[in-house]
């Protein structure tokens, strides 16, 4: 069962599965930098910086020390039979966090994900059931709120960010073998609005356009993609894209 939430938001849940959010900023940070970190000791010296990037107090361990008290007892709440101190260990260079199997939500998605990779070629429908399932953990930016305030959390969004849109131009490409035009068609028109430089979902879009025979449409959305990789980059587009709207116009 799932009892810490990154994916949008910093959130414990308790034995009913329902979610409440840490209190305060610091902690709630505090508890990401030990989640994305499980299983690891992160040294005091990192937390503090991270904590207090602009100044970090000169008694910092003990800072970090009731700091951490604070958070074992919220853990308390939490969902499982654990103490504070069982989840959040300390030794004599920093703190740790252990969870179990499946529970933490970001864990479960990649699982999840694994899964579907491993089986889309052979059984794609499968596959995108799996995708959906991790898709749906997604609440919002990973690690909203806190990411912006630590440089270590920051970089750790921008790769789960990196991995999410990944995973999604694969869910579009199973759609695409299990031949659903129409839905890909609405669902694309959602991420390129969300993710307007990301090519490869332009080129999903234009060979399903294409594959409808909505040609002028494929034709059109080309052309505004190359204004705006002008305007913005002052680039054309890839070959890729090139080659995937001749595949699409020539398509009977």
């Amino acid at each position: 069962m799932i009892h810490f939430r990154i994916l949008g938001g910093v959130y414990l849940c308790d034995a009913s599965g329902a979610s409440f959010e840490v209190p305060g900023t610091l902690r709630r940070t505090l508890l990401a930098l030990l989640l994305v970190n499980r299983g690891q000791t992160v040294p005091h010296e990192q937390l503090a910086n991270e904590l207090w990037p602009e100044r970090v107090p000169s008694c910092y361990v003990n800072a970090l020390e009731a700091h951490v008290a604070r958070l074992r007892r919220d853990l308390e709440r939490v969902g499982t039979n654990r103490s504070g101190y069982q989840l959040i260990a300390t030794n004599r260079t920093g703190y740790s966090i252990h969870l179990d199997k499946e529970e933490l939500d970001l864990d479960v998605a990649n699982s999840l994900l694994t899964k579907a990779h491993q089986i889309g070629r052979s059984n794609p429908e499968e596959a995108i059931e799996l995708m959906d399932r991790a898709f749906d953990l997604w609440r919002g930016p990973a690690l909203a709120g806190v990411s912006e305030l630590s440089q270590r959390l920051r970089a750790h969004a921008l790769q789960i960010e990196e991995r999410y849109v990944l995973d999604l131009e694969k869910y579009v490409d199973l759609h695409l073998e299990c031949g659903h035009d129409e839905y890909v068609i609405v669902k694309l028109r959602e991420l390129t609005i969300r993710y307007p430089h990301r090519e490869r979902f332009v080129e999903q879009l234009i060979t399903a356009l294409g594959r409808q025979g909505r040609k002028v449409e494929a034709a059109d959305l080309f052309r505004s993609v190359r204004t705006c990789m002008i305007k913005d980059f002052g680039i054309e587009p890839s070959t890729d894209l090139n080659r995937t709207l001749q595949e699409a116009l020539n398509t009977s």
